[in-house]
Parts: structure tokens; C-alpha cells; sequence
């Protein structure tokens, strides 16, 4: 071994511990980002969907504005069936879910239903 990887392993170790919490955290902040206790339904056309590593967000515009979705992680999520067929640009679709708690016109989804039938649910509770 050489004598310089010694420190470099130690100070990559250290970082990692560091980083962890901090990634743990970041991910894990669906139930403080929308409100358990109360529940959201929504009609409208989808548009500007964003598969993006780990949620999928989707804009809902509906006659009460525009709404941000967000989904369970996307491999969780395609194997209840929402794909990138289904979920796209222009797609009617009634959802469900738990209101962002700052008050924005933000979801965490938990159902969702399109025109032609098909019904999917995501998420059972905000956890």
C-alpha cells in the first residue's frame, strides 16, 4: 500500500459518513413536504412531465390552476403501471393526493385515473 492512500481512504470514509444522513434526509422528506391529514382530488391536462431520478413531476392544470405532482420513485411507480405511454403531454387525468402543507399547489400523488380508463394506484399513505 502506498503511505498517501491511507489518508485519502480515511478522508473518503469521513466523507461518506457525512454525506449519508444528508442523502437519507433528502430523500426521505415526502411526509414533512405534503399534509397526511388531508386529502386533494384534481381534474385536468397533464403537461411538462419530468422523469428525473427519483420522483416523477408532472404540472396538472386544472380550473383551479396549474398543480406540481409528484410520484413514488420511478422504478416503484412503473411497476404499478404508470409509464411514460400513459403519463405524458396532453393526457386527461383525475388525481389524488396530499396537498403540499406550505400551501402551494403542490401533490404527493396517491391515485390517478385517466380518460381512457385506466386507474392506478401509487401511494397509500404519505408516510
Amino acid at each position: 500500500m502506498r503511505p498517501n492512500s491511507v489518508p485519502c481512504a480515511s478522508v473518503l470514509v469521513i466523507a461518506l459518513i457525512i454525506g449519508l444522513p444528508v442523502t437519507a434526509i433528502a430523500h426521505h422528506t415526502y411526509v414533512t413536504k405534503y399534509d397526511s391529514a388531508k386529502k386533494v382530488k384534481l381534474s385536468g391536462t397533464v403537461s411538462s412531465v419530468r422523469f428525473s431520478n427519483p420522483h416523477i413531476f408532472f404540472t396538472l392544470n386544472t380550473a383551479k390552476g396549474s398543480w406540481t405532482v409528484e410520484t413514488e420513485s420511478i422504478p416503484v411507480v412503473q411497476k404499478k403501471g404508470l409509464t411514460a405511454s400513459l403519463l405524458k403531454d396532453g393526457a386527461k387525468v383525475t388525481v389524488s393526493g396530499w396537498p403540499a402543507r406550505n400551501g402551494s399547489a403542490a401533490m404527493g400523488l396517491s391515485t390517478i385515473s385517466f380518460a381512457g380508463g385506466v386507474s392506478l394506484s401509487i401511494r397509500g399513505t404519505a408516510r
